[in-house]
């Protein structure tokens, strides 16, 4: 898979719950053991970084000071030239690392959501610095002036900046005594600017590989949605089986099949805020945005809460509906990569089965696990049959250290464990 997957979380108007959606899909994604890049891109309006500082949730680092505007500040400097990808990757060696921009959300944030099989997932933050003098910075960046051509060169020349970057990781089953994994983020999930803008145009063009677009059900946010899917080149439609793959992971899925988006470039479209009451309204509105779409949108309902303070719902109310839906959208999206348990489970058999690749269909079934983890412990007991025993393959070590996570297995999976351990001594 060519992680990083660059989600655009895109509306036409404000007032959508965009960015609590941005949020509580990738505090979802952490607790499935993926990790995130969260990217702060509505820069005239910047609420993520705010939201975050206010509530406590990212580390303090008084030295880390560069920002998103920086940044981009940088990539506007090296992005001219010829758009050829060899030149791109020449420019985008000469950028700072990502490290220099980002802070960290603290541990003890995600600890609740902890997943029952694995560990947590990173959570990063590439936002802004919130200071008197942000906007005259951003003004200074003079992005209008950059042009349509200056536009996609940058909006490319990110695109592959952030395809390139890693952290050093060391996944459960890789001990202390080894050296860590340059490991890239599973999703990049960039909250954009609304409407016909510079900075919208910049976060939905090669940029991004996945659209979530995001619309209310009046008239006005529906109509403003068929606008920028026209401008932006998504058909209206729904994609029909015989279209091109956008990527290599993408699955294209005809019209009524679960799943069915948008396209080329894959796109999902979600109603929010989704009243109620009004039950017959309420069912006339989405089958009209359905009607004019051709897919099924996904729906997040209205929440009085978050009419009064936004929350981060799938880790402080899991157990309200709104919870459930944000937990609905992050699959959706993992879905349109194949990173869902269902992909996972059958590309790990048939990698297994008939590719005859154990440690490809291990690594698929340890992604499935911290998501499904009951159909994780059923493929990985039979991948598990087929390793050799005491074998020193990292992928076999994970796959004992997974099955330790659970109570009945753990006598087994720890002695398995460190017969592997010592295969590896």
């Amino acid at each position: 898979m060519a992680f990083p997957y660059i989600f655009t979380f895109y509306s036409y108007k404000g007032g959508v719950g965009r960015s609590m959606a941005v949020m509580n899909v990738a505090y979802t994604l952490a607790g499935w053991g993926r990790h995130v890049l969260l990217l702060d891109m509505d820069l005239e309006a910047p609420g993520l970084t705010g939201f975050l500082a206010r509530n406590e949730e990212i580390t303090a680092d008084a030295a880390q000071r560069s920002d998103v505007l920086d940044l981009v500040g940088e990539a506007i400097r090296a992005a001219p030239g010829s758009p050829g990808s060899g030149r791109v990757m020449e420019k985008v060696a000469k950028l700072p690392p990502l490290s220099n921009f980002i802070r960290s959300v603290a541990e003890e944030k995600l600890a609740a959501l902890k997943p029952k099989m694995g560990r947590l997932g990173r959570l990063d933050v590439l936002g802004t610095d919130q200071s008197p003098k942000y906007f005259d910075r951003l003004a200074q960046l003079d992005l209008r002036n950059l042009g349509h051509e200056g536009l996609v060169a940058l909006s490319n020349l990110l695109h592959f900046y952030f395809k390139a970057q890693t952290f050093p990781h060391r996944p459960l089953g890789v001990e202390s005594f080894e050296p860590t994994i340059e490991t890239p983020y599973d999703y990049v999930l960039v909250d954009s600017r609304t409407g016909m803008t510079e900075i919208g145009g910049l976060c939905v063009g090669p940029l991004a590989d996945r659209l979530v677009v995001m619309t209310s059900l009046n008239d006005q946010n529906v109509q403003g949605t068929v606008t920028f899917l026209h401008e932006a080149g998504i058909q209206t439609v729904p994609r029909s089986k015989g279209d091109e793959p956008w990527d290599e992971d993408d699955t294209v899925r005809g019209p009524g099949e679960d799943n069915a988006s948008l396209g080329p470039k894959p796109t999902i479209v979600v109603a929010s805020p989704v009243p109620a009451g009004e039950v017959i309204y309420r069912r006339e509105r989405l089958g009209e945005l359905e009607k004019l779409l051709g897919v099924r949108p996904v729906s997040l309902s209205y929440h009085p809460q978050m009419a009064l303070i936004e929350s981060i719902f799938v880790r402080d109310y899991p157990e309200e509906s709104l919870a459930n839906e944000y937990r609905r959208v992050t699959t959706r999206a993992m879905a349109q990569v194949g990173d869902d348990p269902q992909s996972l489970a059958l590309r790990s058999m048939v990698v297994g089965n008939e590719e005859k690749d154990l440690r490809k269909a291990i690594r698929l079934a340890l992604r499935a696990a911290p998501v499904e983890p009951a159909l994780g412990v059923a493929l990985l007991e039979i991948l598990g049959t087929r390793a050799q025993p005491g074998g020193p393959d990292p992928e076999v070590r994970q796959l004992h250290a997974f099955l330790a996570d659970t109570e009945e297995r753990r006598p087994m999976a720890l002695t398995n464990w460190g017969a592997a351990l010592r295969g590896r001594a």
